[in-house]
């Protein structure tokens, strides 16, 4: 078994069991492997909850990329790409599960809580960083973006990750991803 149908098991115990029963014991059994085998893998609990968030990141990264080259406009690009993650998101099981029961393991990958919030790492700075890349090859997008390309990134990634953590907002996506363009590309 490879490290990464290991990630593959891991989602899918966090899909029906959630994040507090992940751990190296149950994600071998559930792959049909010895414990020691996810240990060599992973090392530990931590080591391997980096694994999943870097191939969700990198899932999400490759869609994201097929989305924009679908389009060519920026405020499509901008509005496909907020609008069709919004439904990635809904339809994501591992993360639907913790949105129902255990909101605050999402929400720690979100909030900076160590000692220097400022420099901590969070998920939004992870894809923020991954994604940035991307606007070098599109630079009709990167030029419209405000305040720039960091600044938009991020400021889209909040508002979505706002609306996948308190559900039920009175606008459609459609309206969600009309107001991040008007916020991001100045119009």
């Amino acid at each position: 078994m490879d490290r990464e149908r290991m990630v593959d098991v891991a989602v899918s115990v966090v899909s029906r069991f959630g994040a507090q029963a992940l751990n190296l014991t149950s994600v071998a059994r559930h792959a049909g492997v010895g414990r020691a085998t996810a240990y060599r893998m992973f090392g530990g609990r931590d080591e391997l909850l980096a694994a999943i968030v870097d191939r969700e990141v990198s899932v999400l990264h490759e869609r994201m990329d097929s989305w924009m080259l679908a389009v060519d406009d920026p405020h499509d690009k901008v509005h496909t790409l907020v609008t069709k993650t919004l439904t990635y998101i809904r339809e994501h099981e591992a993360l639907q599960y913790l949105l129902r029961n255990e909101p605050g393991e999402l929400v720690s990958t979100l909030v900076a809580s160590g000692p220097d919030r400022a420099t901590d790492t969070t998920i939004i700075g992870v894809i923020v960083q991954r994604c940035l890349p991307d606007l070098d090859a599109q630079p009709a997008l990167a030029g419209a973006l405000h305040p720039d390309g960091r600044g938009a990134s991020e400021f889209a990634a909040r508002v979505v990750y706002s609306h996948m953590l308190v559900p039920g907002s009175s606008m459609t996506d459609d309206q969600v991803a009309d107001l991040v363009c008007r916020a991001v590309l100045g119009g």
